[in-house]
């Protein structure tokens, strides 16, 4: 074979050597070990178990607050007068009472708890707070329209109307019965001859019936029916079933005298009463020879002449002038418009001394003179409870007819009482001293609710603690009512709605999904 054969057949079988390598497949790469990253697993499961731990100490403490919450205060009254709670005499008073108490208010909770009302969202915290505060108050919600024969449970012990929205407070056998328009007071608008809430009484008004149904022997007091000067009934027997009396109105000229009353309210009668009539007053505070009787007598400058009721005062040391006491000292006035309204402040007695803040006023307004006749005289004993300063003044009849044809009168300073009273007291078969007081009021008007149903004044406070005394009751309360008009802070439904999607769900839902989420993130690095 010649060269260049050869040469060509080498060529061929080096062309075929390289066909079969790039024919023949690569050797295939090892793949490394893939290792169990443990670090990784370790903190990934660290981040789950903190944010399952998260998710259920969220849920955990909704829970328990929510369980708490129906047992005890955890609500936060921001109002400058704490207008949602109730007062610490309130709570000291329920705090100490060991008998079962049942306040049931007739209508469903949401009508009170959901509505537009300020005032009835005020009333209905105020009820729920009595369960609260007293292990042995109970608070129910029926609603009538659900439940009509529920009622029927108090037939034996109330033989009243029962109806929707009334407030049953009972305890064993004693029950008192108040409507939800009793928790408030009213005026009239005579725009739209409607009457609007002006202020909530709804503690007064609570606390009132449980003291009443939790007091075995009430103290009575009877108003006797007469056409008054100025302050109506209706607003003394407030005062007076506000501190826990069994009040009633009785007519004397029709009805039989309430001999056996605690207590009886003669309230500034126009005209005179008959010599029968007084006779029966005397009757009444003699008791027998027992004594023991109780008397309030107000007076009043519109009324015409009373001889015989002049003559029963004056047997008991206290005679009623003419005229009207008036203040020449503007810082002794309630106001710069009169000079009849007189800030009176009250003197350290026995009669004072439920009084809580002494340093309040008392305000005489209109008020006729009350003179003492004496200050002892055999078993009868004479004090004066209010009295102004020494640059009071008297207005005469004379010196008002004087002023009305256009005289200026003289005026005479002087101090003058407005409130006194008087005890006449015999000793019992066992040596015990026992009394009939004589409460005298220069005016009636100093019982109006402008005056009584203020934190202003002593008003209120004062008559609850005279009589109080006078009749041996060793508990009374009063409570001014509230005027909501400039409460700083609400909650309405909307808010409360967001308050709860906002605490309960939407807040406890971002947790649960940005643990998600961290997890997620870890599990797939």
């Amino acid at each position: 074979m010649n060269e260049e054969k050869k040469l060509e057949v080498a060529n061929s079988a080096a062309e075929n050597v390289s066909t079969a390598d790039e024919k023949k497949p690569a050797p295939k790469k090892e793949k490394p070990e893939k290792h169990f990253n443990t670090k990784k697993l370790k903190y990934g499961s660290a981040a789950t178990a903190i944010t399952v731990l998260v998710i259920a100490a969220v849920v955990l403490v909704n829970v328990i607050v929510s369980l708490i919450g129906e047992r005890t205060n955890l609500t936060v009254d921001l109002t400058s007068e704490n207008v949602f709670e109730i007062s610490q005499e309130s709570i000291d008073y329920i705090s100490s009472i060991d008998q079962e108490v049942e306040i049931v208010t007739m209508a469903d909770e949401s009508v009170f708890r959901d509505s537009g009302s300020v005032y009835y969202k005020q009333a209905y915290e105020v009820i729920k707070k009595y369960d609260l505060y007293s292990d042995n108050i109970t608070v129910k919600f029926v609603d009538m329209t659900a439940d009509p024969t529920y009622a029927n449970k108090f037939s034996e012990i109330y033989k009243g109307t029962i109806s929707q929205y009334s407030i049953v407070v009972n305890c064993g056998n004693r029950i008192k019965v108040v409507s939800v328009n009793d928790l408030f007071n009213t005026e009239l608008n005579y725009q739209t001859y409607s009457y609007n809430i002006v202020s909530s009484k709804a503690e007064q008004v609570i606390t009132s019936a449980i003291m009443y149904v939790t007091d075995p022997s009430p103290k009575t007091a009877v108003i006797l029916q007469s056409e008054a000067a100025s302050v109506d009934d209706s607003s003394i027997s407030t005062l007076l079933e506000d501190d826990g009396f069994d009040v009633t109105i009785v007519d004397p000229m029709s009805e039989d005298f309430p001999y056996d009353a605690d207590l009886i309210v003669v309230n500034a009668p126009v005209n005179d009463f008959s010599e029968e009539l007084v006779d029966k007053l005397y009757d009444y505070l003699e008791n027998g020879g027992n004594y023991g009787k109780n008397m309030i007598y107000l007076a009043n400058f519109a009324q015409k002449s009373t001889a015989n009721i002049d003559a029963f005062l004056a047997e008991w040391g206290i005679e009623v002038g003419s005229g009207v006491v008036g203040e020449t000292n503007t810082n002794n006035l309630a106001t710069g418009t009169t000079r009849y309204a007189i800030r009176n402040f009250i003197a350290e007695n026995d009669y004072s001394t439920n009084v809580s803040q002494l340093s309040l006023p008392v305000i005489s307004y209109n008020a006729r003179p009350v003179e003492l006749l004496f200050e002892n005289r055999s078993n009868v004993s004479t004090t004066a409870l209010l009295t102004t300063d020494d640059t009071a003044f008297l207005l005469t009849d004379e010196m008002q007819e004087l002023a009305q044809s256009g005289v200026e009168p003289e005026i005479v300073n002087g101090t003058y009482n407005t409130m006194a009273l008087s005890s006449k007291y015999t000793f019992d078969s066992s040596n015990n001293k026992v009394t009939s007081n004589l409460l005298v009021y220069g005016s009636s008007d100093m019982l109006d609710p402008a005056l009584t149903g203020t934190t202003y004044y002593n008003n209120g406070d004062y008559f609850v603690s005279i009589v109080n005394t006078m009749v041996g009751k060793n508990s009374g309360i009063t409570i001014v009512a509230k005027d909501l008009a400039a409460s700083t802070f609400d909650s309405d439904v909307a808010k409360a709605n967001t308050a709860f999607w906002v605490f309960i769900i939407l807040i406890p839902a971002a947790v649960l999904i940005t643990g998600i989420v961290i997890w997620l993130r870890r599990r797939h690095k």
